[in-house]
């Protein structure tokens, strides 16, 4: 059981590419303690040379294996694909391990690092950022006390052209284990509906425009007790980004970065705009919350947030739909085929 460190936390930051830069290093830099014993982790020795001169961090390593010694916490932001072995490596060594979403690209390996952070007394977090919204949170209370009814559809739609700046090709084919927007943008939104609807939806059908690669679009179906449930994701085109839900006494809309309001629909009709009391100005409060919320779990042995156990249903979803993948219907393709073909 990993004992709560007598001095100001060492912190490994192993993974310094976008999201790491964007998000949580301002997060982890906030704090002076965790400043001045923060270690920056990536193989490309440019990048950390490049952030640890722009923020005056002293500590540097290419290989997180070299650190897992002197380390109380660890927030792994490397690619998907190596989540599993960092992060295990982490909690085997008793090491508190905040990682990005998604957990894994492996279901098993999910399960694997929950079992091993049970077995060591390690907290395994997860980035799910979206779960602090306190519009998403006030959802899940509003369904919960039944104001809208019996749930009875969830549309939930979410596009944009990529523009995510990447700084490595982890993303796409081979190293993003032939896996792409669901499991990405997916991973987001399929958490957010098993967490609102408190249980695992059943995957009725997925479709995807994968010839066996990396999806840029994807549709699936899914129900929960009565509940249909339909989420679109694309990296190619805008959608209307915005979710709705309804029952049978009225509906819940918002949008999906609309993180301080959405609009509640009674069963007369009448539309009332709901503001939240907690309205954080910009998107990195969150992420300021999510490190502050992980470094109390280093300190004092706090509870994570948003602990690893809690993401299993929504993954255990995007297997099957890997598993059960059809693709979409594209005439124009398979016209193509014939002519060459012929």
């Amino acid at each position: 059981m990993p004992t709560a460190p007598q001095q100001p936390p060492t912190i490994a930051l192993i993974g310094c590419g976008a999201i790491a830069e964007a998000a949580h290093l301002p997060a982890l830099l906030r704090d002076p303690d965790v400043r001045s014993r923060l270690i920056l982790v990536d193989p490309s020795t440019d990048q950390i040379e490049k952030l640890s001169s722009r923020h005056r961090v002293g500590g540097t390593c290419s290989d997180y294996r070299e650190v897992l010694d002197r380390i109380d916490g660890a927030v792994v932001a490397a690619p998907p694909h190596l989540h599993f072995p960092v992060s295990l490596a982490c909690l085997e060594r008793g090491v508190h391990v905040l990682c990005e979403k998604p957990l894994c690209v492996d279901l098993e390996q999910a399960r694997e690092l929950v079992a091993t952070s049970t077995r060591t007394g390690a907290t395994l977090a997860v980035n799910q950022t979206r779960r602090l919204f306190p519009a998403f949170r006030h959802v899940r209370e509003l369904l919960a006390s039944g104001a809208i009814g019996r749930p009875t559809r969830v549309v939930y739609e979410l596009g944009e052209a990529f523009e995510w700046p990447i700084v490595s090709d982890s993303y796409f084919g081979v190293k993003g284990a032939g896996k792409g927007v669901l499991l990405d943008l997916g991973a987001h939104i399929v958490d957010l509906v098993t967490w609102w609807l408190r249980g695992k939806p059943r995957l009725v059908t997925y479709l995807d425009d994968s010839f066996g690669g990396t999806e840029a679009v994807a549709q699936l179906h899914l129900e929960h007790q009565g509940c249909r449930i339909s989420i679109r994701l694309s990296w190619l085109s805008k959608l209307s980004n915005r979710y709705r839900i309804d029952g049978d006494t009225g509906s819940i809309e918002g949008g999906f970065n609309d993180w301080a309001s959405l609009t509640l629909r009674s069963a007369d009709g009448s539309l009332r705009k709901i503001r939240t009391p907690d309205r954080p100005r910009r998107f990195e409060e969150f992420a300021y919350r999510m490190i502050d919320n992980f470094l109390d779990v280093v300190r004092n042995g706090a509870a994570a947030l948003v602990p690893g156990h809690e993401v299993l249903p929504s993954l255990e979803i995007i297997r099957e739909c890997y598993m059960h993948r059809t693709r979409f219907d594209l005439p124009w393709i398979d016209l193509m085929d014939r002519r060459a073909d012929g």
